[in-house]
């Protein structure tokens, strides 16, 4: 047998709670200790996997019970396991398994994007840093300059756009959150979350805030992101957007290298995930 299929085989024994004769006759115990020594193997790969995952979405940990939690994460660890030697990047394709995991898609419809929001806040956490965008910075630019300057989000900074009430679902399950019984289901929900100081944070967005910061995601010039935001909402107030983004540490300068001038159709990895509204028509239906 070659190695690489003897690694494989040994890997679905260790991820799939499954045995393999194959496997076991090449272990140098007596043969009477082999399955047991592998099934001590076996709980130790899968609890550390688990712990992981367990660590990255407390919220949907709570929304669905610990059994049913782990149960489900296992079967997840059987589908889709560690592509990379980084733990901290593993689960994110847990938002779209639980999108198609029956089991759990139709009675938690808003599971998924729960876990989109939970795995933002992963990504937050472990993001690079960068210097933020400061007051002083912005008023040294020229005035002539500004409708046509291209501040974009700090790296860690990501949006995420719901169907459902997704902030108001984890905040209910935080210690001292929301309560539960006040969230509304049929309330879309658009985030933003990023890192400040080394602590990850949240908030959810007005619709002109969500038009302006998915503008600048996608680097668009500075006048195309108000008008954009202003399009979305009457009452948006750019100048108490910008100070608020600019307290939280949301914005980064230009890239000198790029110029400043580059333009995209789309937002870059800020963008996690935007459904319709209509989606939600489609899951009831």
């Amino acid at each position: 047998m070659r190695l690489a299929d003897l690694q494989r085989r040994l890997g679905r024994c260790l991820l799939e709670g499954r045995s393999d004769p194959a496997v076991l006759e090449r272990l140098a115990d007596p043969p009477e200790q082999r399955e047991r020594r592998l099934a001590v193997y076996r709980n130790n790969v899968r609890h550390a996997l688990l712990s992981v995952l367990e660590a990255a979405f407390p919220v949907v940990r709570q929304l669905v019970g610990a059994e049913c939690f782990a149960a489900t994460m296992l079967a997840f660890v059987a589908r889709h396991p560690p592509g990379q030697p980084v733990l901290y990047r593993y689960g994110d394709r847990l938002p779209d398994f639980l999108a198609d995991f029956s089991p759990l898609a139709e009675p938690w419809p808003w599971l998924p994007d729960v876990a989109r929001l939970e795995w933002a806040r992963n990504e937050a956490l472990f993001a690079p840093e960068a210097e933020p965008l400061t007051p002083a910075r912005l008023a040294a630019v020229p005035p002539a300059d500004l409708p046509g300057w291209r501040p974009s989000l700090h790296p860690s900074a990501r949006l995420l756009g719901s169907i459902w009430p997704v902030h108001a679902i984890w905040d209910a399950h935080q210690p001292e959150g929301g309560a539960l019984e006040a969230v509304e289901l049929d309330q879309a929900e658009s985030v933003l979350v990023w890192r400040q100081a080394g602590t990850v944070r949240q908030r959810p967005l007005q619709p002109g805030e969500w038009a302006l910061l998915i503008a600048l995601a996608a680097k668009r010039p500075l006048a195309q992101a108000v008008e954009a935001a202003a399009g979305q909402d009457a009452n948006f107030d750019f100048p108490v957007a910008l100070a608020r983004l600019l307290g939280a540490a949301v914005l980064v300068a230009p890239n000198p290298e790029s110029g400043g001038h580059e333009l995209g159709d789309a937002p870059d990895d800020h963008f996690v995930v935007r459904r319709p509204v209509a989606d939600r028509e489609e899951r009831r239906r």
